[in-house]
C-alpha cells in the first residue's frame, strides 16, 4: 500500500495590494473584512478544516505578524508552523516560505494566494484528490470571453480561445518537484506562479477544471462581488 501524502499549504499574503489601494486607498486587501472576517481568515479557516492538510505556512509583509499570530489564536488555527518575512516579488516569497517546510519528497505543498476566499470545499477537495495522483495540478477555468489582441486601442486580432484557461490558486506540486524547479530557476524570480516555474523546468503541470467562484480580489468591486457571493 502506497504511503499517504501530506499536504502543506503556502498563503501568499505579502502582497501591498498596489492596485487595490490606488482604487480604494486602504490596506492591503488581504486584511479587509469580508462579511465579518478578514480576508485572509477565510482561507485559513478551509485549511484548518480540512483533515488532509498537515500544516500551513504564511508569507506575509513582518508588521503584520502580530496581527496574524493573534488572528491564528482566536480563531484556533493550530495548523499554522509558521510565518515568513516576504520578498520583493511572489515568487521570491513562496520560495521563502517553502524553505521552511520539512516535509517528503512526494508530500504536496498547496500554495494560495491570500486574496482568494472563496475556495470552496469542493474545489479544495478535487486539488487534493488530482495531486494524490498525478502530483503537479492547478486549478483553472475556460475562458468564455471573446479574446482580442489589442495594440494602441486597436484591435490587431483576435485569439482562439479553445485553448485558454484562467488559472487559479490553489496550486499543488510534489515537494520533490518544487525542490528541483528552484534549483533550475536559480537567481531568475520573474515567473508569475509556481506552475510557470515547474513548466519551465521540464514537468508536466495538469489542469484541473474548477468553479468561477474561486476569483481572487484585486478591486473594491470584486471584494463587494465576493459579499454578495458569499452570503448565499
Amino acid at each position: 500500500m502506497a504511503k499517504k501524502r501530506n499536504y502543506h499549504v503556502i498563503i501568499t499574503a505579502a502582497g501591498s495590494g498596489s492596485r487595490y489601494k490606488n482604487s480604494s486607498g486602504t490596506k492591503p486587501k488581504q486584511y479587509l473584512l469580508l462579511n465579518g472576517k478578514p480576508v485572509i481568515l477565510h482561507s485559513l479557516l478551509k485549511f484548518q478544516k480540512c483533515s488532509d492538510i498537515k500544516s500551513i505556512y504564511i508569507s506575509a509583509m513582518p508588521q503584520f505578524f502580530s496581527y496574524l499570530h493573534s488572528l491564528a489564536a482566536k480563531h484556533k488555527i493550530t495548523k499554522l508552523k509558521a510565518m515568513v518575512e516576504g520578498g520583493k516579488t511572489r515568487f521570491d516569497s513562496v520560495k521563502n516560505a517553502f524553505n521552511q517546510i520539512v516535509a517528503g519528497l512526494n508530500d504536496i505543498i498547496l500554495i494560495h494566494d491570500a486574496a482568494r476566499p472563496n475556495l470552496t470545499k469542493a474545489d479544495l477537495d478535487k486539488i487534493i484528490s488530482e495531486s494524490s495522483k498525478y502530483g503537479e495540478v492547478i486549478p483553472a477555468v475556460k475562458i468564455p470571453e471573446t479574446v482580442k489582441k489589442v495594440n494602441k486601442s486597436t484591435v490587431e486580432k483576435t485569439i482562439p480561445r479553445d485553448d485558454l484557461w484562467l488559472v487559479q490558486t490553489p496550486q499543488a506540486f510534489r515537494y520533490e518537484v518544487l525542490s528541483k524547479a528552484y534549483i533550475l530557476a536559480g537567481e531568475r524570480n520573474d515567473y508569475t506562479d509556481e506552475a510557470a516555474m515547474a513548466e519551465h523546468a521540464g514537468f508536466t503541470v495538469r489542469v484541473s477544471e474548477c468553479s468561477r467562484s474561486n476569483m481572487k480580489i484585486t478591486t473594491q468591486d470584486d471584494l463587494e462581488l465576493l459579499k454578495r457571493l458569499m452570503k448565499k
